[in-house]
C-alpha cells in the first residue's frame, strides 16, 4: 500500500517542473488563438466580397464564351477557399495544444 502512494508521489513531482513549463506555453498559445482567430475574421470580410467579385467575373466570362479566363478565376475562387480553410485549421490545431496543456496541468 505504501509503495502505491510512494510511486504516486514521486510521479507527482517528476510532473511538476512539466507542469510548470506548461503554463507560459499555455498563455503563448491562447495569445496566438486570439491573434490569429481576429485576423482570420478581418480577413473574412476581405476575402468574402474577393470571393463573390471572382464568381461575378467568372460567371461573365462563362457568358462571354472565355473559357481560359473562367478557368483561372475557378483556380483563384479554389484558392480562396483553401486559404480560408487552412486558416481555420490552423485555429484548430492551435485550439487542441491548448487544451491538450490545460489538461496536462489539471492532470
Amino acid at each position: 500500500m505504501k509503495t502505491a502512494k510512494a510511486v504516486s508521489t514521486v510521479v507527482k513531482l517528476i510532473k511538476l517542473p512539466f507542469k510548470l513549463l506548461a503554463l507560459p506555453l499555455i498563455l503563448i498559445l491562447m495569445t496566438a488563438v486570439i491573434l490569429v482567430r481576429m485576423v482570420t475574421n478581418l480577413s473574412s470580410y476581405i476575402v468574402g466580397p474577393l470571393m463573390l467579385f471572382i464568381l461575378g467575373f467568372g460567371i461573365y466570362s462563362a457568358v462571354q464564351q472565355r473559357w481560359t479566363s473562367v478557368a483561372i478565376l475557378a483556380v483563384s475562387e479554389v484558392l480562396c477557399v483553401a486559404v480560408m480553410f487552412f486558416a481555420f485549421s490552423v485555429v484548430s490545431a492551435l485550439e487542441g495544444m491548448r487544451d491538450f496543456l490545460v489538461s496536462f496541468v489539471h492532470s
